[in-house]
């Protein structure tokens, strides 16, 4: 019997990482915690497209869905004047703490790489927790990416594919290209602040925070998420749950890494994008980015918002000032990705 597309890659270590179950109380607590969040979130999405213009610089989506996964909707971004020829795909996986949110909530970012790069972006969906738990949206976000792949109406280069998400949109992209059903067909990732360390506590990573950030946002939700994210008895060490602790031969040569220095996610980002450079490769700046904020060495890129917090690319300041700061340091973050997806990975010439 041949093996699964889905099968579940084992960890490289000999022993299990399998995190004790919480209290009963705790239990509930998660449980109160995790519905809640989930209505909140629902509630104020709607309310956010209800109530507020949608911007004329955002492209009208195209709804696909594939019978593998028929409740399942991706949104598919086009550039205005595609032509004939066949483009490059970038596949989107938003953010949510596994448990919120939908392909709409990636808009600006698709619409901003559909318009100024000429790539079509495909913005997909998968199962939420805590109803659907590990390893289910990985095996989600592999199947619908397989199917976008394999759809010929799309008129996509299979030749130049890219993934890419936020928080843990980005956990699930990186876990899904290793599966073997995708394995060997992305030729580049792209992780927005995402968390890659499942096994670590969360103490630890706030302990790592500069001492100047402040409350972390994900100091109120992270345990919650996780629980409703991760089943009991799974192993930490899988790569598919941590993909930070991936087989360097398991993911893709091209790799660019985000992070924000008030994020407690910040440091397991750059200390993958470490572990996977090619010590023979130079390292140099990226233009537009400090010395200090970022490097790129071979196919890796890494960089660092400095005194951004988690999600800052989607969640807008109070004051206009800092507003939009914050708009034109995003807006330059997208350029600079879909740079070097352009020019960088996506080159007329063959991909290693």
């Amino acid at each position: 019997m041949s093996a699964s597309p889905f099968q579940e890659l084992e960890p490289d270590h000999d022993d299990k990482f399998v995190s004790e179950p919480p209290a009963y109380y705790l239990r509930i607590a998660y449980f109160i915690s995790v519905w809640s969040f989930k209505a909140a979130i629902a509630l104020g999405l709607g309310a956010r497209r209800l109530l507020m213009p949608r911007p004329p610089s955002l492209l009208h989506p195209e709804p696909r869905m594939y019978p593998i996964r028929p409740s399942l909707k991706s949104l598919v971004y086009r550039p205005e004047e595609s032509g004939d020829e066949p483009l490059p795909v970038y596949l989107n996986c938003h953010g949510g703490g596994w448990a919120v949110a939908d392909p709409a909530a990636d808009e600006e970012v698709c619409s901003f790489l559909a318009r100024n790069f000429n790539i079509i972006v495909v913005s997909v969906d998968y199962h939420k927790s805590p109803t659907w738990k590990f390893p289910f949206a990985v095996e989600d976000v592999a199947a619908i990416a397989d199917a976008i792949l394999k759809d010929e109406s799309l008129n996509i280069d299979s030749t130049k594919v890219a993934m890419g998400g936020f928080s843990a949109g980005g956990n699930l992209t990186f876990a899904a290209c290793q599966l073997p059903i995708l394995k060997g067909r992305v030729h580049a990732l792209v992780g927005f602040y995402p968390p890659l360390n499942l096994r670590e506590r969360l103490d630890e990573k706030l302990e790592r925070r500069p001492r100047e950030a402040g409350t972390d946002s994900l100091a109120s939700s992270a345990r919650f998420l996780d629980w409703a994210y991760v089943p009991f008895g799974a192993d930490r060490n899988n790569p598919l749950l941590s993909p930070g602790l991936a087989k360097k031969e398991d993911l893709p040569r091209f790799v660019y890494l985000v992070g924000a220095e008030y994020d407690c996610l910040c440091h397991e980002a750059e200390q993958l994008a470490e572990r996977l450079v090619d010590p023979a490769e130079e390292r140099t700046t990226i233009p537009g980015v400090s010395t200090e904020d970022g490097w790129k060495q071979g196919g890796v890129r890494w960089e660092c918002a400095r005194g951004r917090f988690h999600a800052f690319t989607h969640v807008a300041e109070w004051s206009r000032e800092k507003e939009n700061e914050r708009v034109k340091v995003v807006d330059e973050l997208y350029s600079r990705v879909g740079a070097w997806l352009k020019e960088g990975v996506w080159v007329d010439r063959p991909l290693p």
